[in-house]
Parts: structure tokens; sequence; C-alpha cells
């Protein structure tokens, strides 16, 4: 039995799926990755609600 579970152990470490000549730009996709992620960040500040002073003030437009 501890044979069998060896060789299950050894095929779960190896992705069949996985492309072993697959060659990624991982910086070209960090900086678009960060571009898209400013940009949300950005539509999400310049939509939210405005702090007023107090009660009375005029809402800013």
């Amino acid at each position: 039995m501890p044979q069998e579970t060896t060789a299950v152990a050894e095929n779960q470490d190896e992705d069949p799926l996985e492309d072993p000549n697959l060659h990624l730009n991982i910086e070209e996709l960090n900086k678009q990755y960060m571009a898209k992620s400013e940009e949300l960040y950005d539509s999400l500040m310049n939509c939210h609600w405005q702090p007023l002073d107090k009660v009375d003030s005029s809402i800013p437009k």
C-alpha cells in the first residue's frame, strides 16, 4: 500500500492541463492589472459622496 500512496502523491504534483512551454511576460501582465485596478479605484473615488462640514452646507456639484 505505501507504494500506491507514493504514486498517487507524485501524480498530484503534475498538472496535466499545465502547459510547460508557456512563456508569460509577467511584468507586462502586472502593468495591465495595475492599470485596470487604478482605473477602477479612481472611478470609485470620483463617485463617492462628498462629506459636508455641517448639516446646512451647500452640496458640491
